[in-house]
Formats: C-alpha cells, structure tokens, sequence
C-alpha cells in the first residue's frame, strides 16, 4: 500500500518532495537543472539570443554609469544564460562625497576576514 503524495524516502530515512530529487527529467541540463522545452531561455550559440543579450548590457552599462562591466555567465554543458555579473566602480559612487567613500572602505576593511595558514 502506498501513499498519494509528492514525497519520496532517501536511504538514511528522510523524505524529500520528488521535483528536488537527483533524478532528472526528459530534457533537463545535469549542471544547472533547466529545461529549454519548458522554459524560453538564451543560448550562447544562437545568433538571435546572443544580440539580445549584448543589446541588454550596453543598455544597462549606459544606464548605470557606476557599473564597470557586466559578465554573463553560461551554463559549461547547455550554453544556456544562467545570469550576469555586475562588476561596480565605488569611485564613481562616492565621488560627491570623498568622506563617504574613505569610510565605506573603513568598513570593508575591517569586514575582511584575514587567515594565516
């Protein structure tokens, strides 16, 4: 006799629901778990795809001038657009205000953990 539900039991005797298990669906990319036929998304090999998204970050960099460079990141197996990485220019930021800026690099300072090995 089973249960009708959407849980399924591990080995050590835990549940989990059954669309977070390792086993993958018809189509789904085995590194970054999407799946182009359920999902409109960007391929780096599609001509199409790839001005939009070059379209996109000469937007958004004429947009924000305190952003130095934006790198999209691709998934390694389906070449599908996982995201983009803003790299920001905090001169440019606390340029107005030089106290603001000399302080916010105080507390990054300070932030950073140190480890000697």
């Amino acid at each position: 006799m089973g249960f009708k539900d959407d849980l399924v039991k591990r080995k050590d005797g835990s549940y989990i629901l059954k669309y977070k298990t390792k086993k993958a669906k018809k189509g789904d990319c085995v590194e970054c778990g999407d799946n182009p036929e359920t999902r409109m998304m960007l391929f780096r090999y599609n001509t199409e795809d790839m001005l939009l998204v070059r379209e996109l970050i000469e937007e958004h960099l004429r947009t924000y001038f305190t952003h130095e460079s934006i790198t999209p990141i691709w998934c390694k197996k389906c070449q599908a657009l996982q995201e983009y990485k803003v790299d920001v220019d905090y001169k440019k930021m606390y340029k107005q205000d030089n106290k603001a800026y000399s302080k916010a690099l105080a507390e990054e300072e300070k932030n950073e953990t140190r480890s000697y090995i």
